[in-house]
């Protein structure tokens, strides 16, 4: 087993479909895994499901159909005060299988700590609609229509919270959690052309608490949001876009305080749920996935998550660093950018201008060849080495490393090469661990193995 932390983020159909003690196996022998972080709730299959771009070397090559909820059977005596207690996934690949009663006596048997882990996904195309009365939960957006995401100030969502919080901690033997941060303020859903959130009638509430003019507000949204499907269309305003859009925040400064209040009602979210676990037990462990978009590509989203917060609430994070389909994210990014905000640059010009501004540029390829370029992994240490320096040492940084996480377009592939290149800079980085990622259901075995030969070079294993 290795002598340092070596994480992997996993669903419940790999222990489905390989058994329990046959991935265990698999994970210990050729990646020195010491920790399992477990997928026990998601909606999301690459988060919880089969592989989505693409299978890997083991489990079973077919589509497994999520539709997702709680792969573990809720005890009903913990959500007695709450509205929402019929969760458990119906898919039927899962009926009758516990995976947190099934994994953690079997892991504990071998020296593994368990940590249950839920990605908090940004995607608005993801639907909870088996799930009785999880529409009470859901948000509104900017034009008054029911989102497809809760409300971060609902207060029913957030006693589900507790109450999930309460069930794991309180009927399993769990080491902690990992809360991946993968959300975004209603600005940035405008920038990117989807649907937002933050305007429901507790935020309506809040905002008039704050003294914030809500009709003014929501008019400035409105008027962004026009003003850039206008720009996505081809309209090119004489002043250009760039300017026209400061002017619209200027003349609505309430759009900047609704975003503010949006931006505080996500960490007292996460701030609460990191109370709840330690409530449990002081000695659980409280961990935060930082999502890439916020930590490497969107300077707006750095902006909002200062990371010296996260170490007030969090034992040890996990900074998403895939640096190898990096190549082809930024790139498509940067793209998104340049048909909204950037659009009076030229593409290569939105693509570097972000690149500086993000002091990428050590790092990436040329914009035409990036996809296939990725990142070099130098960017895998230098972000290490910034987040522990930006929370001072007071949590464990754990590097997310892409072993296994897919692609819809044309990127790098991640070769073992690629995977002892990531883990090698995570840990020349000061790195206190490493986190497999995105899914071992994703992952080959021989990018498990580079994860061990590192380690086994590093003395570690």
């Amino acid at each position: 087993m290795s002598k340092t932390w070596v994480g992997i983020q996993i669903g419940a159909i790999s222990f489905i479909d390989e058994g329990v003690d046959n991935v265990l196996d698999i994970l210990q022998e050729r990646a020195g895994v010491n920790a399992l972080l477990i997928s026990a709730l998601s909606w999301s299959r690459g988060n919880a499901g089969r592989a989505a771009y693409g299978f890997p070397d083991h489990g079973v090559a077919a589509d497994d159909h999520l539709q997702g909820g709680a792969f573990w059977q809720p005890d009903p005596a913990y959500y007695a005060g709450t509205t929402h207690s019929q969760f458990m996934a119906p898919d039927p690949l899962y009926k009758g299988f516990d995976t947190l009663a099934a994994v953690i006596p079997a892991a504990q048997k071998r020296g593994l700590k368990v940590y249950t882990y839920y990605c908090e996904t940004s995607s608005s195309a993801i639907r909870h609609i088996w799930q009785p009365g999880f529409h009470q939960f859901l948000d509104k957006d900017h034009w008054g229509r029911t989102a497809s995401r809760p409300s971060l100030l609902n207060p029913g969502y957030r006693a589900w919270w507790r109450s999930i919080i309460d069930d794991w901690f309180s009927n399993h033997d769990l080491t902690g959690m990992l809360w991946g941060i993968e959300r975004q303020s209603p600005l940035m859903d405008i920038f990117r052309a989807d649907s937002s959130t933050g305007f429901d009638d507790y935020f309506v509430a809040e905002a008039r608490a704050r003294g914030i003019a809500v009709e003014r507000a929501i008019e400035g949204y409105r008027k962004i949001d026009t003003f850039l499907a206008e720009v996505r269309r081809g309209a090119r305003p004489r002043d250009g876009v760039f300017v026209m859009l400061l002017r619209h925040l200027l003349h609505y400064p309430e759009v900047l305080l609704w975003e503010k209040m949006w931006l505080d009602a996500h960490q007292a979210l996460y701030h609460e749920i990191a109370g709840m676990i330690k409530f449990s037990d002081p000695r659980h462990e409280v961990g935060l996935g930082i999502w890439q978009v916020i930590n490497t590509y969107n300077p707006y989203l750095k902006a909002q998550y200062d990371q010296a917060d996260y170490a007030t609430v969090a034992d040890f994070l996990k900074p998403v660093l895939y640096h190898t389909p990096a190549g082809a994210r930024f790139a498509n990014f940067a793209d998104v950018w340049h048909k909204g905000v950037l659009a009076d640059a030229s593409p290569e010009g939105a693509y570097q201008a972000l690149a500086g501004i993000l002091q990428l540029d050590a790092f990436i390829a040329p914009r035409d060849g990036a996809p296939m370029a990725g990142f070099h992994a130098d960017y895998v240490k230098q972000w290490t080495q910034n987040l522990i320096a930006d929370t001072g040492g007071r949590c464990k940084v754990y590097p997310g490393i892409g072993v296994g996480v897919g692609d819809g377009g044309t990127s790098k592939p991640i070769t073992p090469e690629e995977v002892r290149a990531g883990t090698r800079a995570a840990l020349d980085g000061g790195a206190h661990g490493i986190l497999i990622s995105r899914n071992y259901s994703e992952a080959n075995l021989d990018g498990l193995a580079a994860v061990g030969e590192v380690l086994q070079e590093r003395g570690l294993l």
